[in-house]
């Protein structure tokens, strides 16, 4: 199994020829399961300009072309990787500053409290139940262009400090209501994200 590999190789989150060059290329070597790069729900799921993402039907298209490649050129299978940057959004690509902020260009960081994901990141904005509703939307909308784009499989990303993630730590999730406090209420919004992803497919 190839992991994902974040590459910060596209451009307003269009897959280009070097994500077919990359993935095509693991798929010749004999991989049996392909992991695309987390793959960002929305303009402002991103961790930087330069990652991938799957909100526009041109993105769908360039990552239907790959899935296809690999489908018809070997007998590898290839998983999508979905997620929302979160608090650790709206920085530079590592080469020009890992966790850097950008100084221009950058987004709004939402989380589930006003915790910064380290002193380099932006102070991101606590959630609303209006922000949640939207991220779901998102994350499902997503869900249903992988499923048309012919993806073997489909991961939800609730990792390494990102959105989801953020919620299931006491360390960022400092909430007082229904989305803080136990682990059962810190799993609560990325379980209603899973769940929704879930019942689109």
């Amino acid at each position: 199994v190839v992991s994902p590999m974040a590459m910060y190789s596209a451009t307003d989150g269009l897959p280009g020829e070097f994500h077919l060059v990359h993935l095509g290329t693991r798929a010749h070597g004999g991989a049996a399961l392909l992991f695309t790069e987390m793959t960002c729900v929305a303009p402002d799921a991103r961790i930087t300009p330069a990652c991938t993402g799957l909100w526009n039907d041109a993105q769908a298209a360039a990552w239907a072309r790959i899935v296809e490649y690999v489908h018809r050129h070997t007998p590898a299978k290839i998983a999508i990787q979905l997620g929302h940057a979160g608090p650790k959004g709206a920085t530079h690509v590592p080469w020009e500053g890992e966790n850097e902020p950008l100084a221009e260009g950058g987004w709004p960081l939402i989380a589930p409290s006003e915790i910064a994901w380290s002193p380099k990141n932006a102070v991101p904005r606590p959630m609303t139940r209006g922000d949640m509703d939207r991220v779901r939307a998102e994350f499902v909308q997503a869900t249903k262009r992988a499923a048309a784009c012919g993806f073997d499989m489909l991961e939800l990303h609730c990792a390494h400090g990102y959105l989801l993630s953020a919620f299931i730590s006491p360390l960022t999730n400092r909430r007082t209501d229904d989305y803080g406090g136990s682990l059962g209420n810190r799993l609560r919004f990325p379980l209603e994200v899973f769940g929704a992803m879930r019942a689109a497919c």
